[in-house]
């Protein structure tokens, strides 16, 4: 996505485990904190992460801890960009039923997604829909 100079940068793989994931979820937060986000854009930003970690640990990688996910975010005053690889087999985002069509809004499943899509600028899988890759803007506050 956009190339930046970063403050602060983490990339790593882990094995399949949500307090792994819950713990690179705090180390961002802090971050941000220290950078001054919005209460909004850092709430947003925890979402986004949480319904991305859960996506590639549980329903990419079925929870196997012989599989990894692979992390990268990097973070500037003004923009952060995520990217989160698991190792299963992927799945087409645009095949996911709308959650809020009445016919959907009783099924638990795809809610992740438009979370995703709507708290961040930008957000895109890739062909094999096993790699999200997202930024969020911070806001111009005048």
């Amino acid at each position: 996505m956009n190339s930046q100079t970063w403050k602060w940068s983490n990339t790593c793989s882990f094995a399949s485990d949500m307090n792994f994931a819950h713990k690179l979820i705090d180390q961002v937060m802090e971050q941000l904190e220290s950078s001054e986000w919005s209460a909004k854009e850092k709430f947003h930003i925890n979402m986004a992460l949480e319904e991305a970690l859960v996506n590639a640990v549980q329903h990419g990688n079925d929870s196997d801890p012989n599989k990894n996910v692979h992390f990268s975010c990097n973070l500037n005053d003004d923009l952060i960009s995520v990217r989160i690889e698991d190792e299963g087999p992927g799945f087409d985002p645009d095949a996911i039923p709308d959650p809020t069509d009445a016919e959907h809004i009783m099924v638990a499943s795809g809610r992740g997604v438009l979370l995703i899509k709507s708290f961040v600028t930008r957000a895109k899988w890739n062909e094999k829909g096993n790699v999200l890759e997202f930024e969020k803007e911070r806001a111009i506050v005048s």
